[in-house]
């Protein structure tokens, strides 16, 4: 008996009291991985083979699992922390914290550069910000299918950021045939398209958005604004028509659909005659639509202008400051000096900047000079008052009429162009530009003009575009002014760039390119081009003479000056004329020409060379 039996003396024997059902793993379980040392001495090689091909399956098991499963644990991981950065850069917005959240959205986007909410959020302030980084992360929404509705209205504002008018008007017409009408995109066309007359497209999505929402008085609004804008005359009518309907609303709606209706000219008379009453008892209505309301009627009944204005002086006299400010701003639009210096005392325009610096213009207009020299020299309230450009504009223009040296007027032209570049003032650009290149300071009107346009660019806002093509027109009249012919061609350059379809742009650009010899060739066919366009016209003639004149081809030259009106040329037109025609032997003829223009007229000094080669 003792022969048969197995004794494991490191063994206690226990009875098995583990469930029924379960048995069986257990004694699998042992059978591969032993309990004692006697029990593992006594293992059969086969249990030994399959335990070790568990474990090695395993092991493996777990190896591969880490390769396939880390990187998407990683990723999960990390999305989480930028979700949560997502959410506190969201916080920091909505508490005005606006550095911080732009910081923040950004470490998430580091942190998990595969986040959809940290992509779209950086979108979002990029976009806002009108930096070219917007369409970068709007991309990278597009590519991972997480585009939303909103995500393509931000893809077109953000091309409109950029100037980039053409490829956000695409996007949005393929966002019109793709999308539903709703608020917000019929409030995306208006802002895309503007103010353009052609648009029947905008017009049917407007009309659309108000029948499905006849009571929404925001989208009848819309409609209202498209419409007169239209320049369809019976489009205009229904428009005015459907802006009073709103404007006899009591609400903000209502406020708003009157303050379109006094921004339209031409006006009818049935509509603009009630409409002076309702800027004025609207419940909303502030001083600016009282303001409003009499800048309206003068225009109406200027017979009644001096009793008008006596009688609106004395309804504002005793307004406080803040609401004298639109009042006193429209008897400067009227040009009433004295008003404006009986109605502000001296102390009272000193305590706020809106009055204060209308107050200096009346007094500039009265030529009470002394009391401007007191005011801006030396008074540090005034100082206090007003921004450092406004300060300095003022002091330019006392040194201007008071007779001051002309390096005295440079030198604080140039420091109120410093000051308005610093803050960024882009309209003060543009007015010390204007008023440098008027005082025949060409060079710091040229500066100022072209700060204005990279400040436009950089701005980007709605105004924009208007005040970029004022400031390239303005630099090239300055560049021509100051005879800088290589700054007149990279700014006609830019301008043609930025405005393409601007054929004024294309000439100066052109002429300026033959003018200087540059890629005479490629020019040569640009001008012939324009000519065919318009064969009498005499400046695109010149440029197509001086073209085969620099390119040594006087028979074709003189050909294209015959029968020329001079007087619809410039000065340094004329001298290129007479050196053509000098050069084609008709030297008596261009010394007429060269003789009828002042030694001291303004040209270029390319223009200047071939007006000196006359007289040789």
């Amino acid at each position: 008996m003792l022969t048969n039996q197995t004794i494991d003396p490191t063994r206690q024997h226990v009875s098995d009291r583990s469930p029924v059902l379960i048995r069986p793993f257990v004694k699998a379980w042992y059978w591969l991985v032993p309990g004692s040392v006697a029990e593992r001495d006594r293992q059969s090689p086969i249990a030994r083979y399959i335990a070790l091909a568990l474990i090695s399956s395993f092991c493996a098991s777990i190896i591969i699992a880490a390769i396939l499963y880390a990187k998407p644990i990683q990723d999960s991981w990390q999305s989480s922390q930028a979700e949560v950065m997502v959410r506190e850069a969201r916080d920091m917005m909505q508490n005005g914290q606006i550095a911080n959240a732009v910081f923040k959205a950004q470490e998430a986007y580091q942190k998990a550069p595969h986040n959809v909410e940290a992509i779209r959020l950086n979108s979002e302030f990029f976009t806002l910000m009108k930096r070219e980084q917007s369409l970068y992360f709007l991309d990278k929404l597009r590519e991972q299918g997480a585009e939303t509705h909103e995500d393509k209205i931000r893809r077109v504002k953000a091309l409109k950021n950029l100037n980039r008018d053409k490829d956000a008007q695409k996007e949005l017409d393929l966002l019109l045939r793709q999308e539903s009408a709703s608020p917000a995109l019929a409030k995306l066309a208006e802002e895309i398209y503007g103010k353009k007359q052609q648009n029947t497209a905008l017009l049917n999505i407007m009309k659309g958005l108000s029948d499905k929402n006849p009571n929404d008085h925001d989208s009848l609004l819309r409609l209202a604004r498209v419409q007169v804008e239209s320049g369809i005359p019976s489009q205009f009518s229904e428009g005015i028509n459907t802006a009073w309907k709103i404007a006899q609303s009591d609400d903000a709606t209502g406020l708003r659909a009157i303050e379109f209706l006094n921004s339209i000219q031409g006006l009818p008379s049935e509509i603009s005659i009630p409409l002076i009453k309702r800027l004025r008892t609207h419940p909303l209505g502030i001083e600016s639509h009282l303001v409003a309301s009499l800048q309206r009627e003068t225009a109406l009944y200027p017979e009644r202008k001096k009793a008008i204005i006596e009688s609106a002086i004395v309804l504002f006299r005793d307004k406080k400051r803040e609401e004298l400010v639109p009042f006193i701003a429209w008897l400067k639009h009227e040009q009433q000096w004295l008003e404006i210096v009986s109605i502000v005392s001296e102390d009272e325009a000193k305590r706020h900047q809106g009055l204060l610096e209308n107050y200096l213009t009346a007094l500039t207009v009265l030529k009470r000079f002394e009391q401007i020299d007191r005011l801006i020299e030396k008074d540090e309230e005034v100082r206090k008052i007003l921004d450092k450009t406004t300060h300095a504009m003022f002091r330019a223009h006392l040194a201007f009429v008071s007779n001051l040296s002309q390096e005295e007027l440079r030198s604080r032209l140039i420091s109120a162009k410093s000051h308005a570049e610093r803050e960024g003032r882009l309209n003060a650009l543009q007015r010390i530009a204007e008023y440098a290149d008027a005082r025949g300071h060409f060079d710091i009107a040229e500066e100022a003009y072209q700060l204005t346009i990279r400040t436009a660019r950089r701005n980007a806002n709605n105004m924009s575009p208007r005040l970029e093509r004022e400031a390239l027109i303005g630099l090239l009249n300055a560049s021509l002014n100051n005879g800088n012919s290589d700054s007149y061609f990279h700014a006609a350059q830019e301008a043609v760039i930025r405005f393409p379809e601007d054929s004024e742009f294309l000439d100066k650009a052109l002429y300026i390119s033959i003018l200087l010899g540059n890629n005479m060739e490629t020019s040569l066919r640009k001008a012939q081009k324009l000519l065919q366009n318009q064969p009498n016209d005499n400046p695109r003639k010149l440029m197509v003479a001086l073209a085969y004149y620099r390119l040594a081809d006087k028979q074709q030259s003189m050909s294209y000056i015959q029968h020329m009106d001079l007087n619809l040329l410039s000065e340094g037109q004329r001298a290129v004329f007479a050196a053509i025609a000098a050069a084609s032997g008709f030297r008596s003829e261009a010394l007429n020409v060269a003789n009828a223009i002042s030694p001291q007229s303004r040209m270029f000094p390319e223009e200047r060379n071939l007006y000196n080669q006359i007289f040789r």
